[in-house]
């Protein structure tokens, strides 16, 4: 009888979990819409567009998959407390821990691959993503002049006129600063031309400064007119200052955060630092799983004889609160130590107080409307 009960629950809990993930993906590509709108323009052919969409997914699954387990274990108690089916198993002897025990044990395995998704294959597919912005932008570096590019350039100005041609843009004005002297460089070109690996330009002016051996002397300005411009295309995508974004904290997966760590630190989890507070955060996603599935199982069920409405009103208000101290410690890198406690605190607080709503209902105490 156990197992036809484990079969019947774990089916019901995949069925509506599996329609809530495939929903949230769903929506939430489509609020990527204008990313993957901004690739598509850049140039980019319909095969690296379907794999950067593709790559998109990931981001979504770790904040998907906990709210999919909390709609379903709600959805499911709250279906099975209205139609009796939770009275009638009680009263052939099944109690409600054993009851939840099948959804524990699916969002357990749930658990586990979302740590995965978080801490290896988001980042992954993150420095997929960021590969392919980049492959692009070699081939038609006028994408990076863009407003509305993918990649923005550090400590720079550009202002230009966008043509119907992806690979043409007139009244081009660049200002950058100039890390080796550390003073603005200035770029003007009346009409700039992608052409078979080239980039073509006309009417280009430059303006420049050189350090002046003496410190009490002023800059030497170097000032460069072009009637007509050719160089290689990727040039200005070598420009690009912020080539170190493969070691960035969001690009790697766990055993390279931790493998920089000890590189850089010469020892592992000596202090509290980026790499501490980046697993906490991929840690924390993983085990939201459990602490949402908690928050349905608990306020899904009723025992009253009307459906509580502060039911809904909590489970909404604890998922909320969890979100919002998520992005709080996610905007707190300069505290990682507070960060960190951010990150893992309102798990064991919100599932504490879960197991006392739910022991209550199973005793049998009627939660006020």
């Amino acid at each position: 009888m156990i197992s036809i009960l484990w079969r019947y629950l774990a089916g019901s809990f995949l069925r509506i979990f599996l329609f809530c993930l495939t929903s949230f993906v769903t929506v939430l590509l489509v609020m990527r819409l204008e990313e993957i709108a901004r690739f598509a323009s850049a140039g980019a052919p319909l095969g690296k567009v379907l794999l950067f969409t593709f790559y998109q997914i990931p981001y979504i699954l770790p904040i998907a998959i906990p709210i999919s387990c909390l709609i379903a274990a709600f959805l499911l108690f709250y279906r099975m407390s209205i139609s009796q089916e939770l009275t009638s198993l009680r009263a052939a002897g099944i109690s409600l821990q054993m009851i939840s025990t099948p959804f524990l044990f699916l969002s357990a395995i749930f658990m586990m691959l979302n740590f995965i998704v978080s801490a290896e294959l988001a980042p992954l597919m993150r420095s997929h993503s960021k590969e392919l912005i980049l492959q692009t932008t070699t081939t038609n570096p006028l994408v990076l002049l863009q407003k509305d590019s993918l990649i923005k350039f550090k400590r720079a100005y550009i202002d230009m006129r966008s043509s119907s041609s992806v690979g043409n843009a007139t009244d081009v004005l660049f200002i950058a600063k100039n890390t080796s002297t550390k003073k603005l460089s200035l770029m003007t070109a009346k009409e700039l031309e992608v052409d078979k690996g080239d980039l073509k330009g006309k009417q280009v002016s430059f303006i420049s400064s050189l350090d002046p051996k003496m410190s009490d002397r002023f800059d030497h300005l170097v000032i460069e007119n072009q009637a007509e411009m050719t160089t290689a295309a990727d040039g200005l995508s070598q420009f690009w200052e912020d080539a170190q974004w493969q070691l960035q904290q969001d690009y790697l997966p766990l055993r390279l955060l931790f493998a920089k760590e000890f590189v850089e630190q010469g020892t592992l989890f000596s202090r509290f630092d980026k790499a501490q507070v980046e697993f906490a955060r991929r840690f924390s996603l993983a085990i939201a799983t459990i602490t949402f599935t908690m928050i349905g199982l608990s306020f899904g069920l009723q025992i009253n004889r009307e459906p509580s409405k502060k039911s809904i009103l909590w489970a909404i208000g604890l998922t909320l609160a969890f979100l919002v101290v998520f992005i709080a410690a996610k905007s707190l890198k300069t505290m990682p130590c507070l960060a960190f406690s951010l990150y893992l605190l309102p798990h064991p607080l919100i599932v504490l107080f879960c197991m006392y709503i739910f022991n209550r209902s199973a005793q049998g105490v009627v939660q006020s409307r």
